[in-house]
C-alpha cells in the first residue's frame, strides 16, 4: 500500500508555488496516495484524475480579524479530513496553510508529520504585503514563528530565505533547501506547440508574471520607455490586480506601441523560446521559476538581484547576502539592482546590442536547466518527507 500524502495550498490559481504543487503531484503520483487541500476550490494547473480533493470551502480573498479567527475552524476541517483519510503526513505551502497545519497539531490533535514549504523572503514580503502596517507585520512575523516552530521540517527554496528564517524569524525547527523544480519534459513539448507568434522585425524582450506590487513591472515598462530609440518589443505575458495600471503606464510613458499584454498563457514558453530575451524586474522572489523557465527555452535572461533567488541561480558560488550596485555580468545571466529603471535599460540594450555576450548566455542555459529537472529534484521532496 502507497503511504498517504496530503498537500495543502490556498488555491492552485496561477502562481510559483501552485505550479511547483501541480508538479509534485504529476510527478509523485506513482510513490504515494495524493491528497490535496485547498481553502477554495480553484484549480488552474494539471493535477492527476486520482488525485483526492480537500475542499475546505473557504474564500482565499478574505482578510483580517474574521479570517483570523476562522483559522482554528480550517483546521479542525483539516485535521477531521486527515484522520477520516488516515493521512500521517501534511506538506502545506504558503503562510495560510501553514497557520492553519500548525493549528491542527496544537489544537486538534494532529500526531502525523507537518512539512511546511517556505516559498518567499519573507523580511522582503512583509514591506510589500504589509502596505505599511505596523501591526500587519508584527501578527504575521508571531505567526511565522509560532507555525514553523511546530513543523518537523521546513523547506525553503533558496540558502537567503533559510538564512532569514533563522536570522529575523527564530525559527530552530531543522530547515531544509530544495530549488523550486522545472518539468523538462513539458516545457520541451509545449515550446513548439504555436509557431508565428512573434512578428519578426523588432528585438523581443519576455517578462511573464502575476501583475503583483511586489513583481515591479512599473520598473520595467520604464526601462522600456528609455528604450524606445531601439526596434524592441516587450511581451508582458501574465494578469492580476495591476493590469489596468500596468496598461496606464505604458500610455502615460508613450510606449503602446512597443508593450504586449497577452494575458494569462497556460504556455508561456513559446513566448519565452521564441522571444530574444527574458527580464525578471522583482522587489522580491522566493526562487523565481520564470527564471529556471527561460533558461530551459534557452534564453538569455536579465533580473535584479532581488531576494531571494537569482544570485543563487545566476551568480552560483558568489557570496548569497551581497547585493548587485551596478550591472553584474554573472555566470547566467546579467544581474541589476532593484528598482532602477537606468541601470535595467542598459543592461537590456547590453542584451540587444552585444550578440556575442547573448549567444554565450543562450549556450549555457539549456544544460544548467537540466539540475532543475523534476525527474531529479522530486527524489529530494521524497527524502525529506520520509526523514
Amino acid at each position: 500500500m502507497k503511504p498517504k500524502l496530503i498537500f495543502f495550498i490556498n488555491t492552485l490559481n496561477f502562481g510559483g508555488a501552485e505550479r511547483v504543487v501541480s508538479q509534485l503531484l504529476q510527478h509523485l503520483n506513482e510513490d504515494y496516495e495524493l491528497h490535496l487541500a485547498l481553502y477554495g476550490n480553484l484549480i488552474k494547473y494539471p493535477i492527476p484524475a486520482n488525485v483526492k480533493i480537500c475542499d475546505l470551502g473557504e474564500s482565499i480573498q478574505s482578510a483580517g480579524l474574521t479570517t483570523l479567527l476562522r483559522l482554528p475552524i480550517v483546521a479542525r476541517k483539516l485535521a477531521a479530513y486527515c484522520k477520516k483519510e488516515q493521512i500521517l503526513t501534511c506538506v502545506a505551502f504558503l503562510n495560510r496553510p501553514c497557520y492553519v497545519s500548525a493549528m491542527m497539531r496544537a489544537f486538534w490533535g494532529f500526531k502525523g508529520k507537518l512539512v511546511m514549504c517556505e516559498r518567499s523572503y519573507q523580511s522582503s514580503i512583509l514591506n510589500f504585503l504589509g502596505g505599511g502596517s505596523v501591526l500587519y507585520k508584527k501578527i504575521t512575523e508571531r505567526l511565522i514563528h509560532w507555525s514553523y516552530q511546530r513543523a518537523d521540517l521546513v523547506l525553503t527554496n533558496s540558502e537567503i530565505s533559510k538564512l532569514d528564517l533563522k536570522e529575523n524569524f527564530g525559527i530552530s525547527t531543522p530547515i531544509r533547501v530544495i530549488y523550486n523544480p522545472i518539468d523538462l519534459q513539458s516545457i520541451a513539448e509545449k515550446i513548439n506547440e504555436q509557431h508565428n507568434i512573434i512578428p519578426d522585425g523588432r528585438f523581443n524582450f519576455i517578462s511573464t508574471g502575476i501583475f503583483r506590487v511586489e513583481k515591479n513591472f512599473p520598473v520595467l515598462l520604464r526601462a522600456v520607455a528609455l528604450l524606445k530609440h531601439l526596434p524592441i518589443r516587450l511581451y508582458l505575458i501574465g494578469g492580476g490586480a495591476l493590469e489596468k495600471e500596468l496598461k496606464q503606464l505604458a500610455t502615460d510613458l508613450g510606449i503602446s506601441d512597443y508593450v504586449v499584454f497577452p494575458g494569462f498563457l497556460q504556455n508561456p514558453f513559446t513566448y519565452m523560446a521564441h522571444g530574444d530575451c527574458f527580464v525578471l524586474s522583482s522587489h522580491t522572489e522566493g526562487f523565481p521559476n520564470v527564471l529556471l523557465e527561460a533558461l530551459a527555452c534557452g534564453r538569455a535572461v536579465v533580473s535584479t538581484d532581488c531576494k531571494s533567488g537569482p544570485r543563487e541561480l545566476l551568480a552560483p558560488g558568489t557570496p548569497i547576502t551581497k547585493a548587485a550596485s551596478q550591472i553584474e555580468e554573472a555566470e547566467y545571466g546579467l544581474l541589476v539592482p532593484v528598482d532602477n529603471a537606468e541601470l535595467l535599460a542598459r543592461a537590456m540594450e547590453e542584451m540587444y546590442n552585444n550578440r556575442e555576450l547573448r549567444e554565450r548566455y543562450e549556450g549555457k542555459s539549456k544544460q544548467y536547466a537540466d539540475k532543475f529537472d523534476v525527474e531529479y529534484i522530486k527524489h529530494l521532496f521524497i527524502n525529506a518527507f520520509s526523514v
